[in-house]
């Protein structure tokens, strides 16, 4: 769930390439809407983004009990963003601007797989 679309083509594209089908909200209460009606094998969610945030999202998500496995890709990298968004359940957290695509890609694939 990518507001910047261009980023978020770009994460596509990577993931398609590396075999992944992947679904792009480009705000808050679109990911809610899809979350509520697809399941998905790992969620990529940034945590700013228009219309709700990504920590509400989180929050909304943590209400509905769901446990997909939630990897936050967001420029905010102060520590307490970060302790917030995994204490609201994220499974993993990179910061945009300190990892490159095919890091991310590689992230994507180990909690997909089941590793930490």
């Amino acid at each position: 769930m990518e507001d910047e679309a261009p980023i978020a083509r770009a994460l596509a594209l990577k993931l398609h390439h590396s075999g992944f089908q992947t679904v792009i909200a480009g705000d808050g209460e679109q990911a809610l809407d899809i979350l509520a009606r697809d399941t998905f094998g790992l969620i990529v969610l940034d945590l700013v983004m228009p219309k709700q945030d990504g920590f509400t999202v989180l929050e909304r998500l943590r209400e509905r009990e769901n446990k997909t496995p939630i990897l936050i890709w967001s420029n905010l990298g102060q520590r307490q963003d970060i302790a917030r968004a995994r204490t609201l359940g994220a499974s993993d957290y990179l910061v945009k601007s300190q990892t490159p695509l095919v890091d991310v890609v590689a992230r994507i694939k180990q909690l997909i797989e089941g590793g930490t």
